[in-house]
């Protein structure tokens, strides 16, 4: 059964009541969700959005700038220290996503949004994108960072210049793990490079390990839910993702059977079938999807496909024999 996370349940319930009996249009719903971070590694997934800079129509797309209706200087509402994605709401590409070139739309100084075209981030090509967005609706939203993450903590992490007496966080790049680590001048750097991370984006879907030195705090994240479908393409490399909704959800209610397709999931041994990895009381604990569309823990041979093994507050590590760049999770609410 989908569950909500129960800071928003109530609030979540009663604007769909309102929305059934009167038939109204109500603003995007708010909602906040907490997770203990304790000292060791912690998985953590920030499933609720930015409020959106605009959302409205599309009217067309020309060499990746994107003409939004009403819009008559979008750049002058870019920050140019910060980093935004477009989102789209309808239309064959709803749920999926694009970067934003932030220093092209402020110079353009028109009423379009030009798109990075070579972002990692893009879940579609943009050069592909032809007349698929004319007439359909758009949000441009901020992206959440590193330095975002650290506010969302009841005491920020800890700086060090020591990587042993600092705190971390690791997303997978390129089917790596690699960590930042906050240091005594509260920049975040990575090994072998002494660039501040502080802005680097934490992608919608993308997991964080954070991990923490010295004592539990609190992770509050406070923000919108998304009401879209989520595209989410999935290579064969090693993924750290995060749920697009504060729903808990089953591998069986994700689609994580095995199949033929060459887009299907892989049922297998520990070796060679698809794999999840969660973070259990600080450890990595691989669930492994076999022939039969049971899910089974190493050392135990329980069936865990219909247990709610995505939280909406964590991020899981995902392996898969196959890719899927068309893979589009329908809003589960």
């Amino acid at each position: 059964m989908k569950k909500f996370n129960v800071t928003l349940a109530a609030l979540v319930t009663a604007v769909m009541a309102v929305n059934a009996e009167t038939n109204v249009a109500t603003s995007d719903i708010v909602g906040y969700q907490t997770k203990t971070i304790s000292a060791g590694l912690n998985a953590v997934g920030l499933p609720l959005l930015k409020s959106d800079l605009v959302k409205t129509t599309a009217t067309s797309v020309t060499s990746n700038s994107i003409l939004l209706s009403g819009e008559t200087n979008f750049g002058s509402k870019l920050n140019s220290a910060k980093s935004y994605y477009v989102e789209v709401y309808s239309g064959n590409l709803k749920g999926d996503r694009f970067d934003v070139d932030v220093t092209g739309t402020i110079a353009a100084a028109n009423g379009g949004v030009l798109l990075n075209a070579t972002s990692g981030n893009n879940t579609f090509p943009a050069a592909s994108i032809g007349t698929n967005l004319d007439n359909q609706i758009v949000a441009v939203r901020e992206h959440i960072t590193i330095a975002d993450l650290d506010t969302y903590l009841s005491t920020p992490a800890v700086g060090n210049n020591s990587i042993s007496a600092s705190d971390g966080v690791g997303f997978t790049e390129g089917g790596s793990l690699i960590f930042y680590n906050k240091k005594a001048d509260g920049t975040w750097k990575r090994i072998g490079n002494s660039s501040d991370f502080s802005a680097k984006v934490i992608p919608p879907g993308v997991g964080v390990y954070i991990k923490k030195t010295g004592t539990a705090v609190t992770l509050t994240q406070v923000g919108y839910i998304r009401d879209n479908d989520f595209s989410r393409p999935l290579t064969t490399q090693l993924s750290l993702v995060a749920p697009a909704y504060p729903v808990d959800r089953t591998p069986l209610e994700l689609g994580i059977v095995p199949g033929p397709s060459a887009t299907d999931w892989t049922g297998g041994t520990i070796a060679s079938g698809d794999s999840i990895s969660r973070v259990e009381s600080g450890s990595l604990i691989k669930y492994t999807l076999k022939t039969d569309g049971s899910l089974n823990r190493v050392g135990n041979s329980s069936n865990f496909n219909n247990s709610a093994l995505f939280s909406s507050q964590e991020a899981q590590l995902i392996k898969r024999a196959k890719s899927n760049s068309d893979l589009v999770e329908v809003k589960p609410f």
